[in-house]
């Protein structure tokens, strides 16, 4: 979607989704946000052409914070082949190594820590989908390791297996907000291993 905000009273500037939710990303890398009135002051629109262009905060936010994990779970996905990893154990060496380096995310622990009720429903409800795209990155990347021949029968369906995979890592990464206890990695492990292939 695309406003003038010449025409709708505001500051002057045509501005896009695009456009917003490249300075959204930046602005939560440097502080942990966004903040929409911010945003309004660096894309330079009034408050109603930005919620005209993104929709929601939680729709803006929820894709700022997927980019990042879909960028960050590529390139554990790709460290994992370099370092020789197949079916089962590459699927769980990818989880610890996205699992470590979403953990050591410090704009993210900043936003976590400071609002974590506003975190709560951005990750994992409807609106953000950043939950749902993840159960779907990972389901292709089971698929990725079926197509290889690396994978043996699953216990559930792809998607069943993407689900299950991905609510225990939930719990892992966010269990101090969810539950207020901190993360046994270990036990995470575990249990993920329990859907994946014998």
């Amino acid at each position: 979607m695309v406003v003038d905000a010449r025409t709708s009273g505001a500051r002057g500037r045509v501005i896009t989704y695009p456009t917003a939710l490249r300075t959204a990303r930046r602005q939560f890398v440097a502080s942990g946000g966004p903040a929409m009135d911010q945003l309004t002051e660096d894309l330079w629109v009034s408050r109603a052409t930005l919620y005209r262009v993104v929709g929601s905060r939680d729709r803006l936010l929820g894709d700022v914070l997927w980019q990042l994990a879909a960028r960050t779970l590529e390139q554990a996905w790709g460290r994992s082949a370099d370092a020789g990893q197949r079916g089962v154990e590459r699927l769980l060496d990818v989880a610890r190594r996205f699992d470590d380096e979403v953990g050591a995310h410090e704009p993210l622990q900043k936003y976590l820590a400071v609002d974590p009720v506003d975190a709560t429903r951005v990750l994992f409800g409807a609106t953000a989908r950043v939950h749902v795209r993840n159960v779907e990155a990972w389901a292709d990347l089971v698929r990725r390791e079926q197509e290889t021949g690396n994978l043996g029968p699953l216990q559930f369906s792809v998607a069943e297996t993407a689900f299950a995979f991905v609510r225990i890592g939930e719990s892992v990464l966010f269990g101090s907000v969810l539950a207020g206890i901190e993360p046994d990695r270990r036990l995470g492990e575990h249990l993920r291993r329990t859907v994946l292939p014998g």
